[in-house]
């Protein structure tokens, strides 16, 4: 245990030092995310192609660079622009200068390498960095407002980990930055109670600004926070010297719309009403896609196991509950207020768009991606629990954290067609230790490791998909001793610990135990042998999933074995027919299918192509015949029906397992 001189975050700040436990958070934080690297998605590389368009063309049209890899592009004056706010990629845009100098002989002979190198170190050294750093904001505005170093630590720990923030900071996106400026902004803001400094109050109003740069609907915290500025500083120059930060990146905005747009106040959203970009309609509703705050919406947002924020970080349930107490320290109301109408807003806001899953739960994502801004202020109240709640804290917080591990280490990109993702997608993958699954790159090129891309240092380092986390595992068990040495946690008794250790532990075992799991199960007599690749076409991998399936009677992806596109299934086993005759076969199939008895072709294979149904007929004699039946899957969801009429039967109906003998 290392005792440390008792010291506030003011004299730290102007120390310019930082607590052993401090250390602790930020190098915790920062090693996890970098451990990750996720790959190309659509809301990423726009950003991406921003930085690649300044830095090569000098220009903020990004022709060339998009349309392969995005969608999120709008079309104005004959060129194509990123939609995206510009923050995120003018957050990045120093390291990213600096890393594809530093790599550039590698693109002779290794550009898929380059590509991917470039991009992930840009992502850590900008999303995880502030991210990380926000984490030891939080530790520090919880000691500050509650004097409780335990309850700083777990709210720090479950900021980046326990929360959506966690799979977004391993990404280029504008959110989870925002999230860290509001934080930052808050806390200058907060610590202005004993400390009267221009400069905070400047650093405080330019951070408020930027996350509106990096995140439109965060100008709802931002006003938010102008206000709490106003009471806090009054009429004095520090209130001056925030407006002026704030201002100075408001024009930075205004400069960049005015180049790009033509007009310094218009957003880029606001062509999705213009002719020419009609591929997201909904956007061309009311404002920018909002119109008014919608019930079922809420749900999604909330409560769903699609993308519902409290499904997926249940530890965030118990904000409501330290709201309670937060509002019962009368010398906190203003903060109270904050903290309230953060998350309030942009809850609100969000369940303004409309019903596509695209806009109101942020296209492919982990949970309702738009409201990461907020995830700060709904982890702070958890900082009032009572006492008597910390088991809940603890409990939730783990679960919380374990269903983000795994998202991020399989895929945070959560496919549409998953009604519910994290049990039909991202649970059964990380049982078998199928991680790192996105094979989407930004500029092209080859995967990275086997069919990925995306990867995980333990990936990258050629151990089994079973153990590729052991060295993350070693990290958050390093974290949480060191962690546990605080003075905080005087109280922790040994047994406390060892619980402790061993929920680290069991997040990570899953992976290892998954493979025994299944061999243990008595394999089925009947059906036929599934063997599930990804790829449209054999590319020399083995197949991911290895089974027996009783019938061929799949309605949904998530039925078929979670899988998402693009990928193939292809069963083999033995037809035992009945009686002689002549068999009529059917598939009802999304999206192409075929059927082989004997070797023949009963149901033609159409390649890649959306074929729906396919029939044919064949003579059979009774007794056993050879089988094959495939499947694949080009985008989207996806389906297998394998039905039979056999002779003197009245209709076509799924041929039943008693019929099929895998092998």
């Amino acid at each position: 245990m290392h005792a440390e001189p008792a010291r506030s975050p003011e004299r730290l700040y102007f120390a310019g030092l930082c607590s052993r436990t401090e250390a602790y958070l930020f190098s915790l934080a920062f090693i996890t995310f970098a451990f990750f690297y996720q790959g190309a998605d659509q809301s990423t590389a726009a950003r991406f192609d921003l930085m690649r368009s300044l830095v090569e063309r000098r220009t903020l049209w990004i022709d060339g660079y998009c349309g392969y890899n995005t969608a999120d592009i709008i079309s104005l004056y004959g060129h194509y622009y990123s939609v995206k706010a510009p923050g995120g990629s003018f957050t990045g845009l120093i390291q990213w200068i600096f890393f594809s100098l530093i790599l550039w002989p590698l693109k002779v002979g290794h550009e898929a390498l380059y590509w991917a190198l470039t991009t992930w170190l840009t992502i850590i050294f900008s999303t995880s960095l502030l991210v990380a750093f926000a984490a030891v904001l939080m530790y520090r505005l919880v000691i500050l407002l509650t004097a409780d170093r335990a309850r700083a630590i777990i709210c720090a720990v479950v900021l980046p980990f326990g929360t959506i923030m966690f799979p977004y900071a391993t990404e280029m996106t504008g959110e989870p930055i925002a999230a860290a400026a509001c934080l930052l902004a808050f806390y200058l803001l907060v610590s202005e109670r004993t400390l009267h400094d221009a400069g905070r109050a400047m650093v405080a109003g330019a951070a408020a600004g930027w996350a509106v740069l990096c995140d439109f609907p965060t100008v709802l915290i931002a006003v938010a926070l102008a206000a709490y500025a106003l009471w806090r500083l009054g009429p004095t120059l520090r209130l001056v010297a925030f407006a002026g930060g704030a201002g100075a990146i408001a024009l930075l905005l205004f400069a960049y719309n005015l180049r790009a747009f033509g007009s310094p106040f218009f957003l880029s959203y606001e062509a999705y009403k213009l002719a020419g970009n009609s591929q997201f309609p909904e956007q061309a509703v009311g404002f920018v896609g909002l119109t008014y705050p919608r019930p079922a919406i809420l749900y999604k947002i909330l409560l769903d196991p699609q993308r519902g924020l409290f499904y997926c970080n249940p530890v965030l349930i118990l904000s409501l509950f330290g709201v309670v107490g937060m509002a019962k320290r009368r010398k906190l109301r203003a903060e109270f207020l904050i903290v309230v109408s953060a998350a309030i807003s942009m809850i609100l806001f969000n369940s303004a768009f409309g019903a596509s899953i695209v806009s109101w739960g942020g296209g492919t994502a982990t949970g309702p991606r738009q409201i990461v801004a907020a995830i700060p202020f709904l982890v702070l109240p958890l900082a009032f629990l009572p006492r008597g709640a910390k088991w809940w804290l603890l409990a939730l917080g783990f679960l919380s954290a374990f269903l983000m591990l795994m998202a991020t280490a399989v895929e945070p990109h959560f496919p549409y067609e998953y009604g519910n993702p994290l049990r039909d997608f991202i649970w059964p993958a990380y049982l078998r230790g199928d991680l790192a699954y996105n094979s989407d790159a930004y500029f092209g090129g080859p995967p990275i490791v086997d069919e990925s891309t995306a990867f995980n240092l333990g990936k990258l380092a050629r151990l089994p998909g079973a153990i590729a986390l052991l060295p993350l595992a070693a990290l958050w068990l390093w974290g949480a001793a060191k962690l546990m040495g605080d003075d905080g946690f005087k109280a922790v008794t040994s047994t406390h610990r060892a619980a402790v250790y061993c929920a680290i532990g069991a997040m990570f075992l899953p992976p290892l135990l998954g493979p025994s799991l299944g061999r243990l199960r008595a394999p089925s007599s009947h059906g036929l042998m599934a063997r599930y690749y990804r790829g449209l076409e054999p590319n020399g991998f083995p197949p991911h999933i290895e089974r027996v399936d009783r019938e061929l009677d799949f309605g949904s992806v998530a039925e078929l074995g979670a899988l998402p596109a693009p990928s193939r299934i292809v069963w083999s086993g033995t037809l035992l027919a009945p009686i002689s005759g002549r068999y009529r076969f059917a598939i009802n199939v999304d999206d192409s299918g075929w059927l082989n008895v004997d070797g023949r072709a009963v149901i033609r294979d159409p390649g890649e192509v959306t074929q729906g149904i396919g029939e044919g007929t064949v003579v059979l004699t009774a007794g056993p015949h050879r089988v094959e039946a495939g499947e694949r899957n080009l985008a989207g969801d996806a389906a297998m029906r394998l039905l039979w009429q056999p002779p003197g039967a009245a209709e076509l109906q799924v041929i039943p397992s008693t019929a099929l003998l895998p092998h």
